[in-house]
């Protein structure tokens, strides 16, 4: 069993475990967006277990930022289970940044209770809609819009994914534009107060926002009408649509991270572009 950091002469025998362990349409299928997420050591890393014929069967991705490793992507194939194999993987992931992860199944939450990781209190998801459209359907509110408007975009690795489109708001703050379903996912929210006047007069239907419970904008968002995702019908998951699917992101760490930290909507996977179809 060879374990090492992947690079992209991997490839072919990546994409033949992304395909194998994934959905259709899983990011990490897409070459591109394997070299944007894991190419570059100052973003992140792809650790491999290669089996003794040369197969890859077993991964663990790590994305860098806020002075952490998040651990995402793990998976190792059954037969190999109990061997200390997932141990080594993140051994090496421990080299570049203290651990921490943010995980959304049982699966995930079983490792590291395991592992003795701390667990903190979950993510919040903040959802707002728009009062003009506030009484329609899911299906309705999801109907794509077209703007035709040309905004300017944010820069920086984050920005860079593949297929992503992005804004400025015209009081700074950024977000993830998805037009096809009708809303804008913020990232960096300034003055909740114009993301939202500027969102409306935009024609998009809802916003999302997503941070720590600790995040002092978390009461600025519930007094002006935010609510978090439960009391809403905007579900989490939307490329594709899985309705009734709500934020249930658990944050952990290997060791303990101050109380004043907060974890950014790119410091893990919850920031990602969904499904890229094949061209």
């Amino acid at each position: 069993m060879e374990i090492k950091v992947a690079s992209i002469k991997d490839w072919e025998e990546l994409k033949i475990f992304y395909d194998k362990i994934y959905r259709k349409n899983h990011p990490l299928q897409n070459k591109l967006f394997w070299e944007w997420q894991y190419a570059d050591e100052k973003f992140g890393r792809s650790f491999i277990a290669i089996s003794d014929d040369g197969k890859i069967v077993g991964h663990v991705g790590a994305n860098f930022g806020g002075g952490y490793g998040w651990i995402i992507n793990v998976y190792l194939e059954e037969e190999f289970r109990g061997q200390g194999i997932i141990g080594n993987l993140y051994k090496l992931a421990r080299n570049y940044f203290p651990l921490a992860a943010t995980a959304a199944n049982d699966a995930g939450l079983g490792l590291y209770r395991n592992m003795n990781w701390y667990r903190y209190m979950n993510l919040q998801r903040y959802i707002i809609i728009n009062p003009e459209f506030k009484l329609l359907s899911v299906d309705e509110l999801f109907a794509p819009i077209k703007n035709v408007k040309i905004f300017h975009k944010p820069t920086g690795h984050f920005w860079e994914q593949p297929t992503l489109n992005s804004l400025i708001t015209t009081e700074g703050s950024t977000a993830i534009v998805q037009n096809n379903v009708g809303g804008l996912r913020v990232v960096d929210i300034n003055n909740p107060a114009e993301v939202v006047k500027f969102a409306w007069q935009n024609n998009y239907k809802w916003i999302d926002y997503i941070t720590s419970w600790n995040d002092k904008k978390c009461r600025v968002l519930e007094e002006e009408g935010w609510v978090l995702d439960y009391k809403s019908i905007i579900p989490w998951r939307l490329d594709p649509v899985v309705k009734g699917y709500m934020c249930d992101i658990s944050y952990l760490s290997e060791d303990i991270v101050s109380k004043n930290f907060i974890v950014h909507r790119s410091f893990s996977d919850h920031g990602r572009v969904g499904s890229i179809k094949e061209v």
